[in-house]
């Protein structure tokens, strides 16, 4: 028995195309890069300014060289986007951590242990040098230390670097150069888009370079109901649709067959604070509307998260978490960031948050898997031997075992919730969730261990990182 799960309808999401298509004929998006106008005239398109212009007809070609499914390397091997599987990613850009109930700002140490944690989960399947503020490091060398500490410690395919023309450059081909791989997609690449219809120069820039590399670009809207688009979900959706697309259409010019992932990341809206919602049930139904968006263009989806508004690790951050994690898993996301540990609109990670965010994502995904209905998992003989009245813990050794391995494959056991009885709670001194959870990032921490690295791949690192700040990694 599984979860059977589809959102809009085609007819609905027709609409949605349909306006979609005006927008881009009719309004335009804004490139603000010389480079990519060019591109755009060099094929045909219209272009006022720095305004593009393009056609169904434009959308509907690029849309036929995306792939549906590819594979992004890392050092311990590779992932598939578009197998039906959803993988996760840790956060991307907070500027402050929650630690024992207090906030700082990010320094190196909580830099350098969100990477190790990041490592060793059992929830997130890829790596991101983005994963909180770097504004600890001097800014000219701030990027290719964090791409750099990251590739030594976690060997999970990472995400990129995209900060303009150089900072793109450098990711790509450190990466490459240290994974002696040239011609796979090893980084994928966060292109943002801002609404209402806008691409940045340094969006642009990054977009350009992770194109002629072949390499993998997420490509995504985020808007704020009322504010920074109209007021209408579905307003929000055809134009970040718009957004989306056209960015898409930008990459296939530039190398039919680059892969990319459709993504919309937008939120609600708190017009009494102009702030976004995050977690709010708003961003539950776009994230579940992006993925039936990314299915009718027959593209892998990113979006969701497992993240919040609440500014401690309470109820609120709790609901928040598992609302966007749960509708996001359910709606079949391909690609999700901000999947542990995001809280205070995604500009804070908690160490406990980022724990307990982790059982969340398992849990989510244990309940996508169901269980099985057969004539095997009805253990006909373990009940018949009990009998009525009987007990299932002194069966047969064949039949206890048969029981156990059911249980086994069918029941989780979480380490941050509490199952314990009353008695047993208080004998074992009263711990809160965050006891707990803190007790496991401590654990987790002391025992990481950086994987053996190269020689070779050190002096890779060298070429982008001065001497000196590689040193503390060497063993």
């Amino acid at each position: 028995m599984k979860h059977v799960y589809q959102f809009a309808t085609k007819e609905e999401l027709d609409i949605i195309h349909e306006y979609t298509m005006k927008t881009l004929e009719e309004v335009g998006v804004k490139f603000c890069c010389e480079e990519a106008l060019e591109i755009f005239r060099q094929h045909g398109f219209k272009t006022v300014g720095e305004t593009v212009y393009m056609t169904e007809k434009d959308v509907m070609k690029a849309l036929e060289t995306t792939p549906k499914q590819f594979d992004w390397y890392g050092r311990s091997g590779h992932i598939t986007v578009g197998d039906g599987s959803s993988i996760c990613a840790p956060t991307y850009g907070p500027i402050f951590i929650l630690e024992d109930g207090n906030f700082h700002p990010v320094e190196k140490r909580d830099f350098l242990n969100f990477v190790k944690l990041a490592a060793t989960s059992p929830a997130l399947d890829v790596s991101n040098p983005n994963l909180c503020d770097i504004g600890f490091m001097p800014q000219e060398v701030c990027s290719n230390w964090a791409q750099a500490a990251v590739m030594l410690h976690d060997t999970h395919p990472m995400i990129g670097m995209v900060d303009g023309k150089q900072s793109a450059i450098d990711s790509i081909k450190m990466a490459q150069d240290f994974l002696g791989i040239k011609d796979k997609p090893v980084v994928a690449g966060l292109i943002s888009t801002s609404s209402p219809c806008h691409v940045s120069t340094a969006m642009c820039e990054a977009l350009i370079e992770y194109s002629r590399e072949g390499q993998i670009m997420f490509i995504s809207s985020s808007s704020m109901p009322g504010l920074t688009c109209p007021g209408s979900l579905g307003s929000l959706l055809m134009l970040n649709n718009a957004e989306v697309l056209s960015t898409i259409v930008l990459t296939q010019l530039i190398n039919a067959g680059v892969p990319v992932i459709y993504g919309i990341q937008s939120h609600g809206c708190d017009l009494r604070y102009m702030t976004p919602c995050v977690g709010s049930p708003e961003q539950s139904l776009i994230f579940a509307a992006t993925k039936s968006l990314g299915n009718y263009y027959g593209l892998p989806v990113r979006t969701g998260g497992s993240s919040g508004d609440s500014k401690q690790v309470d109820m609120q951050a709790g609901a928040e978490s598992f609302s966007t994690a749960f509708n996001t898993i359910l709606s079949g996301a391909d690609l999700v960031v901000h999947a542990c540990g995001g809280m205070d609109q995604d500009c804070s990670l908690s160490y406990d948050k980022f724990i307990y965010d982790e059982e969340i994502i398992l849990s989510c995904k244990r309940i996508m898997r169901g269980f099985e209905i057969s004539e095997e998992s009805m253990l006909f003989d373990c009940v018949k031997e009990a009998g009525p009245g009987g007990g299932f813990m002194n069966l047969s050794d064949d039949n206890l075992a048969d029981s156990f391995d059911y249980y086994r494959e069918e029941t989780s056991v979480l380490n941050c919730a509490t199952h314990m009885a009353h008695a047993t709670w208080l004998d074992k001194g009263s711990q809160s969730v965050t006891d707990r959870t803190k007790a496991i990032y401590t654990r987790r921490l002391e025992e990481y261990r950086m994987p053996d690295v190269e020689k070779e791949r050190f002096e890779v690192l060298a070429k982008y990182v001065p001497a000196e700040l590689l040193k503390e990694f060497q063993k």
